[in-house]
């Protein structure tokens, strides 16, 4: 058994569906269309099956409206997240860069919070 291939998540199978429409590709770049996938999967509760035909079979259509309408409302949650993103308007200006030196000196003096707590004996 594989769980890559015998076991998978069906709510990727609906977030899927629903970034491949022509509303999110044309919209946001294949980074943004990963990051909104990795940022709705993680809103919705995971639904583990083998198969899918078997999976839908059993499933009530009502149960169905249900995840589309979870997967909906975690996806609208994870688009703002892409659209307002932070990190696109960071100022770099404001970060101040502290380069150390690649070795510890070994002549000096340990700081408070590096000495040991516990003497030698």
């Amino acid at each position: 058994m594989q769980i890559g291939s015998d076991v998978h998540n069906y709510m990727e199978t609906l977030v899927g569906q629903v970034l491949a429409g022509d509303d999110y590709v044309l919209r946001f770049t294949h980074e943004q269309l990963s990051d909104l996938a990795c940022l709705a999967l993680n809103r919705v509760r995971p639904v583990y099956i083998r198969y899918d035909i078997d999976f839908l079979s059993a499933l009530p259509e009502e149960r169905l409206v249900v995840l589309k309408q979870h997967v909906d409302k975690a996806i609208a949650a994870a688009t703002e997240m892409i659209v307002d993103d932070r990190r696109k308007n960071r100022d770099d200006d404001g970060i101040e860069v502290i380069h150390g030196s690649q070795y510890a000196e070994e002549d000096s003096e340990l700081e408070w919070y590096e000495k040991p707590l516990i003497g030698s004996k």
